[in-house]
């Protein structure tokens, strides 16, 4: 649905349907308004990766599978 159907369909309801209409997309307006500064504030964590290979390998150090395939193509 386009924003002109839209438009046609609000401009068909009564005067008092129209009011209500209205003043819910002004709250929704005024929902996401707040929202983002809302957001801006929560800290995102990520993941430590380093601290999760330790826990499953420990210290060891893991070959580099990748250079070793390279090593042992042709060329």
């Amino acid at each position: 649905m386009s924003a002109n159907e839209v438009l046609e369909q609000v401009k068909a309801l009564p005067l008092r349907e129209r009011r209500k209409f209205f003043a819910c997309v002004h709250e929704l307006e005024t929902a996401i308004e707040l929202a983002p500064a809302a957001m801006r504030k929560r800290r995102i964590r990520r993941p430590d990766a380093t601290a999760r290979r330790r826990r499953i390998v420990g210290d060891k150090v893991l070959p580099n599978l990748v250079l070793l395939a390279r090593e042992q193509e042709r060329y």
